[in-house]
């Protein structure tokens, strides 16, 4: 009987910890806390709009708009099919506002993290892009989207 009981909490504290992994955080500098990053949605649409770009390669697919890139890496990331329906609980973003959103993002968190650990950090961001989880949503008929978990990789910034 004991052993069940280990077996399921076991089990609970493993499904627990599984809903969430390593790059779903951000830190502001190396060995800090870390931050759950917040979820950003983008609409692609090659169609409507002429700024967006798809191109697939061997296991990658590069997602490029407005001078902005992503890139689902097929080994590292996770595809999910949706109906259209979702959009409606979404709050889908623009790629020239996203910019600016994190790195109006980042400098809150640390100006947070100096306050409270009564320290000034120095260096700014490379980039800011890192503090946001993306996903990219891709219409594939009248009903269904493709939800693609995405790694921003280029800003102009």
């Amino acid at each position: 009987m004991k052993k069940t009981i280990y077996l399921l909490a076991f089990l609970t504290i493993s499904f627990i910890n599984a809903q969430t992994k390593e790059s779903d955080y951000f830190t502001i500098y190396k060995g800090g806390e870390k931050y759950l990053k917040p979820l950003k949605y983008i609409l692609f649409d090659e169609v409507r709009n002429s700024e967006f770009e798809k191109k697939e390669n061997k296991n990658k697919i590069y997602f490029n708009t407005e001078g902005e890139s992503f890139i689902f890496d097929i080994k590292k990331h996770k595809k999910d099919t949706c109906s259209i329906d979702i959009l409606k609980k979404l709050t889908l973003e623009n790629t020239t506002n996203l910019k600016n959103e994190a790195c109006k993002f980042f400098k809150k968190k640390k100006e947070e993290v100096e306050k409270k650990k009564n320290i000034t950090l120095i260096y700014p961001p490379a980039g800011c892009q890192y503090c946001f989880k993306v996903y990219i949503l891709e219409k594939i008929g009248n009903n269904k989207l493709i939800k693609y978990e995405v790694e921003w990789a280029h800003s102009n910034l």
